[in-house]
């Protein structure tokens, strides 16, 4: 039995990547809340009346007489949600008892980002393309607001992020340089969305807008046809191609799976909302951190695989932009070779792949 990889954030029920046996959750049912800030004003200038976010934790927060704590913050990928985590792959291999992450030991942290899962969206506050166009600047500005005002959280033992999430790290470990001991990107790059990446976001973004059924965003049914392009777009880019070879090695076997793919967008259609989609891709175009890396005071690893598409491989990006722009040493670039364990950009979910090297930063930036 396949799951379908993470096609346009169904939390990461993957079919490209093979399934594993059904297995007892051993992490702690997580506890939700929600935050909400009346008048947020964005970026842009632009306001919403209420803006509500909505999260998850686990284990209970543990402040030290050093003002050290046991705080550890994990962020999602682009049209993902808290949910995302919340499976075998990540939270098994994570957050059980004697694991690297026991939630019976760290105060975890878990939220649906502004425009992604139960937090406010461009669908769920019914504004369609008159929500607010938020940018990752404002995502991570209203993190920082939940964490001190909300859970009142003044200090993290880790700010961990996977994609998106991996570059809103970046963006924290800038920002609020001494909010946190430890830093992990998973995923992602220090610079801006360029090449092969921007490629796609902006077909993918193009596909939605030309839709004469899309209608300015304001639809009755989802457009098919910019929903179907886009998402394809996508799951092209999502998945590595050995990956693919490796599980679809005939045309037929393909052909197979895409036909199953396509089901399944259909069947979830208002799940993957093309306006939400399209604000999620869009909220990258101010991201460009590089210039302030060396703002950065917490130690760094940043963790990549070989076959992420999304992501150049290529260590002269991610390893002088993490050694050379970092003072005193404070960075660690990994690049995870291609494998029969990776399976492209979703490799991040893969916990098992880079979990040795959260094990080494966690005991490199222990507080003697």
């Amino acid at each position: 039995m396949k799951r379908h990889l993470f096609v346009l954030g169904l939390h990461l029920l993957s079919p490209l990547a093979k399934a594993q046996g059904p297995a007892e959750q051993a992490w702690p049912t997580p506890t939700a809340g929600n935050f909400t800030i009346p008048n947020f004003a964005f970026d842009s200038g632009e306001t919403l009346d209420v803006l509500e976010l909505h999260y998850k934790t686990l284990g209970k927060l543990q402040v030290n007489d050093d003002g050290s704590n046991n705080a550890v913050f994990i962020m999602h990928g682009s049209t993902g949600s808290s949910e995302q985590f919340l499976n075998d792959d990540f939270a098994g291999a994570l957050f059980n008892p004697g694991q690297i992450l026991d939630a019976d030991k760290y105060f975890i942290i878990l939220r649906d980002s502004i425009g992604h899962g139960n937090s406010s969206t461009p669908r769920n506050t019914g504004l369609h393309a008159r929500f607010p166009k938020y940018q990752y600047s404002d995502m991570v500005r209203v993190d920082h607001q939940l964490l001190t005002e909300h859970l009142g959280v003044y200090h993290l033992r880790l700010v961990m992020g996977v994609s998106m999430g991996g570059m809103h790290t970046w963006m924290w470990g800038e920002q609020h340089p001494d909010f946190m001991d430890a830093l992990m990107p998973i995923a992602s790059l220090p610079v801006q969305i360029t090449g092969q990446n921007r490629l796609w976001r902006r077909f993918f973004m193009d596909l939605i807008q030309s839709d004469p059924e899309w209608k300015g965003g304001d639809y009755e049914t989802q457009p098919l046809m910019a929903l179907q392009g886009a998402m394809s777009v996508l799951q092209v880019m999502f998945a590595g191609p050995q990956h693919l070879a490796r599980e679809f090695p005939t045309r037929d076997a393909m052909d197979e799976e895409v036909d199953q793919l396509s089901e399944l967008l259909l069947d979830n259609r208002d799940y993957y909302d093309v306006n939400n989609q399209l604000y999620a891709y869009n909220a990258s175009y101010t991201y460009d951190p590089e210039a302030d890396l060396g703002k950065i005071m917490a130690p760094l690893t940043a963790v990549n695989t070989a076959d992420d598409l999304m992501n150049p491989p290529d260590p002269d990006i991610l390893r002088p932009a993490v050694q050379n722009q970092m003072a005193e040493g404070l960075g660690k670039a990994v690049i995870i070779p291609a494998s029969n364990k990776t399976i492209g950009h979703g490799s991040y979910i893969l916990a098992d792949l880079w979990k040795d090297e959260l094990v080494q930063l966690l005991a490199r930036s222990e507080r003697s």
